[in-house]
């Protein structure tokens, strides 16, 4: 008796119903893409196409023959009303309501002279369903009303072979269009949003690429700024000293040599270090970013310039997370720099606190001052502020009391910042 069943029956099945479900994803791929393919089509076209089929068909089933001879024969009224119920879904689209409602006057006075309607109350069927489909609520209850009323009219007035039953049916056909045109109304308003976002999106992609772009620029000109700046103050010191003692002194002549020597390497190594990044180069070394732990070379190199400067550390001086400590080094860098190219001979005072969670800079010179840091077009001081303001800290540059320069900053990091 359970011959005829076995493992191989059992895979057939699933493998038919996988084949059935995969079919039916199918089906309804090929729709959603006819679907897509219909709405690229221009909607005044369609609305051309569907006016000159209802009034051709109308005029066709007003004139088929009738086996029954329950209607009356048409004449030029009956042909005049089925083309006053077709011809208005010419301009279905631009006024779905008054079409719904002017082709629903034919088409009951159609109904309740006796007259064969033909496919005339089909055509209402669209009306309503694009009412449901395009028209703000209000309007979409007006269109509805209406043709309740016209079955109502219909029903009271009398119609051949329309029953009561063929009454209650229309108005399920009516209401079935109905929520068929409010189903496709809220998935293109869906989709309409779905556009919408994904354009806004795109748009908010763009700017945040932008401002990648700006932010990323902005970095690398005040990396520029501080590298290129600063050698090329201590390069201008050391060769001018070189060339006022070349004769007098050869060797100190030599030595500023030197330094320019070395800070021009040290200077084309950053500035490698900096184009590695932009390139993004595998297994090239470069130098790592550097910090306060440097501080030492960069002292050195300015103070083979002329400049005497005094560093002071206080508080524990604990590892400090890496932008922090870049970002300390760069300040006074760049402090330094100022010094060289506006403060003219004179003695620094760089001040190091570290404290819990913040880390206090302070540069002083006993220069010219404020006199010659005044010159307009400069991007030192700025791009300082804007590393500060990285962190949220606070930034402080102004004549020193008793004449001089001072920088102050203070940067927080971690549960301050």
């Amino acid at each position: 008796m359970y011959g005829q069943v076995g493992p191989e029956t059992d895979a057939w099945m699933r493998t038919g119903r996988y084949l059935e479900r995969v079919e039916a994803g199918g089906i309804r791929a090929r729709l959603d893409e006819l679907l897509h393919q219909l709405r690229r089509i221009d909607p005044w076209k369609i609305d051309l196409i569907l006016g000159t089929v209802f009034v051709v068909a109308g005029l066709f089933s007003l004139f088929a023959p009738d086996s029954d001879h329950i209607y009356r024969e048409p004449d030029a009224w009956a042909v005049f009303l089925t083309v006053w119920a077709a011809a208005p879904y010419y301009v279905r689209r631009r006024a779905p309501l008054l079409v719904l409602a002017v082709t629903s006057v034919p088409v009951v006075i159609l109904a309740v002279t006796g007259y064969p309607t033909g496919t005339s109350p089909n055509w209402l069927l669209v009306g309503m369903y694009t009412v449901a489909a395009y028209c703000t609520p209000r309007q979409r209850l007006l269109g509805a009303a209406t043709v309740a009323i016209g079955l109502g009219v219909v029903m009271v007035g009398g119609a051949p072979s329309l029953t009561g039953t063929g009454i209650a049916l229309n108005y399920a056909l009516y209401a079935t269009a109905y929520f068929v045109g409010a189903t496709i109304r809220t998935r293109r308003l869906h989709e309409q949003d779905l556009e919408a976002r994904a354009v806004m999106l795109e748009h908010e992609r763009d700017e945040e690429a932008e401002r990648a772009v700006a932010n990323e620029r902005l970095r690398i000109a005040r990396e520029l700024h501080d590298v290129v700046a600063h050698s090329m103050g201590v390069i201008a010191v050391q060769a001018g000293v070189g060339a006022h003692v070349i004769d007098a002194d050869p060797a100190e002549a030599k030595k500023s040599l030197e330094a320019i020597a070395r800070t021009s390497r040290s200077t084309l190594t950053e500035i490698r270090r900096m184009l590695g990044v932009l390139r993004d180069d595998e297994g090239v070394p470069y130098a790592p970013v550097p910090g306060l732990a440097d501080l030492d070379r960069l002292v050195h190199e300015v103070s083979g310039a002329g400049v005497d400067i005094d560093v002071h550390s206080e508080g524990d001086g604990h590892e400090l997370p890496p932008g922090v400590d870049f970002t300390a080094y760069r300040i006074v860098q760049e402090a330094l720099t100022n010094v060289l190219k506006h403060a003219g001979p004179a003695h620094v005072q760089i001040r190091i606190g570290y404290e819990p969670d913040l880390l206090a800079l302070e540069v002083v010179d006993d220069g010219r001052g404020v006199n010659g840091r005044a010159t307009r077009g400069g991007h030192g001081l700025m791009g300082m502020r804007e590393r500060v303001g990285v962190y949220g800290g606070s930034f402080d540059a102004g004549p020193a009391t008793g004449g001089g320069y001072r920088v102050r900053v203070r940067l927080p990091y971690g549960a301050t910042a």
